[in-house]
């Protein structure tokens, strides 16, 4: 059936540099509406008008977190208990800023310059990690689709990690179904030690070593696939992607006195998003529908959330198609902003991680291409009008 699909498939389809112009062509127009936004609109009084190095092209991509990045670059990691500090902001993409700001003239452009590298990564290994699974034309559908999600700008050239932490997810997830288990937990490490999602990283990557192997080895039933005997010597190197994390976490415990000190920051005031029934439960977004259904912001929350429910609607596609380790570590992305933010809020950038989603979404996507040449062109614009909100400073996501 596979290759039949990929027999008719256009050629172009299938060459190497297909990800690459998909992403490079929209990109564009996404650096076109972030400078529309910075240098054509009034600001968020955040982020007045600046006139430094570079701000003219890349000063739209620089917003609210960038800051945080480039203080972390710059000075390190700081904590301060019950204040907003950085030790919320996990170590790859810093360190990687800081090991290259030697090669351009800002932090920030050093930022966006590792963003822009990293989302190429991403776009060619996700269709190399698709085609593993579903056809050629499902795969070039799932790297368009994630080009083009309504939240997909911070994949451009904002200085976020986001990009990053996808490219190093992805590559590692792509390298243990090649069999490379010692590459595999070489990039994990930096995927784990990338976002809180790392968490997920690690356990997902094992467990599907696990149930690779199991699975060669003829196992039926979940507790025979997941049997950890099943592992060999040969497997060993997968745990490497644990250093990531855990290096995080001895630095905290070493500097700071608590391994766990980027979940305990996250009640701070300003963002009071602690563990508890209030965030869990999102108190605060049922008072914003109760007494200002219409706000702008509420409508945000909404809309965050509704990209959460409908990742969740997927999962079920995602077991079907590429097992239960793929669907533990989407489940996981979902958890996020599903158990740790008070309103949603984020969940559509936290998402963009999801790629078996992503996947499964572009499959169903092709069987209906008339639906398609509907979702595609809207979420493009979609994107590029919140890509404009951005560049003058909104808090979007």
């Amino acid at each position: 059936m596979a290759e039949s699909l990929a027999s008719e498939t256009p050629t172009w389809m299938d060459r190497w540099w297909t990800p690459l112009a998909v992403f490079a062509s929209i990109g564009v127009l996404v650096w076109i509406a972030i400078w529309f936004g910075n240098n054509h609109l009034s600001h968020d009084s955040f982020f007045p008008v600046r006139h430094g190095v570079g701000d003219v092209w890349f000063g739209g991509f620089a917003r609210w977190d960038a800051e945080w990045y480039r203080t972390i670059a710059r000075e390190g990691y700081v904590y301060f208990p019950g204040v907003q500090s950085s030790v919320a902001f996990w170590p790859t993409y810093p360190v990687v800023i800081r090991l290259l700001s030697w090669a351009f003239p800002t932090i920030y452009i050093t930022g966006t310059v590792v963003t822009i590298v990293s989302s190429a990564v991403v776009v060619v290994v996700l269709r190399k990690w698709a085609k593993l699974f579903v056809s050629p034309a499902v795969a070039f559908t799932a790297v368009a689709l994630l080009c083009v999600f309504p939240f997909s700008w911070y994949l451009y050239g904002v200085v976020y990690s986001d990009a990053l932490f996808i490219a190093t997810a992805i590559g590692a997830f792509y390298l243990v179904e090649r069999d490379r288990y010692f590459w595999a937990g070489l990039v994990g490490i930096l995927a784990t030690a990338g976002r809180p999602a790392g968490l997920v990283v690690a356990f997902a990557l094992v467990l599907r070593v696990v149930e690779r192997r199991n699975l060669a080895n003829g196992a039926v039933g979940v507790r025979q696939l997941f049997n950890p005997r099943g592992l060999t010597r040969v497997d060993a190197p997968i745990f490497l992607s644990w250093l990531g994390v855990g290096g995080w976490c001895a630095f905290l415990w070493v500097k700071f006195g608590d391994p766990l000190l980027f979940v305990t920051i996250e009640a701070s005031k300003g963002w009071d998003q602690g563990a508890g029934p209030s965030t869990w439960l999102k108190f605060r977004l049922l008072e914003e529908l109760q007494h200002h259904p219409f706000a702008w912001s509420t409508m945000s929350h909404v809309a965050h959330g509704l990209v959460v429910l409908g990742a969740l609607f997927l999962l079920p596609r995602v077991k079907h198609r590429f097992g239960w380790a793929y669907t533990v570590y989407a489940l996981g992305l979902i958890a996020l902003p599903l158990l740790g933010t008070k309103d949603f809020f984020g969940g559509g950038r936290y998402l963009l991680g999801a790629f078996p989603c992503v996947v499964v979404a572009a499959e169903l996507l092709v069987a209906r291409p008339k639906v398609r040449l509907v979702i595609l062109p809207l979420s493009l614009l979609t994107m590029l009008a919140l890509a404009v909100a951005f560049g003058r400073g909104s808090y979007l996501s």
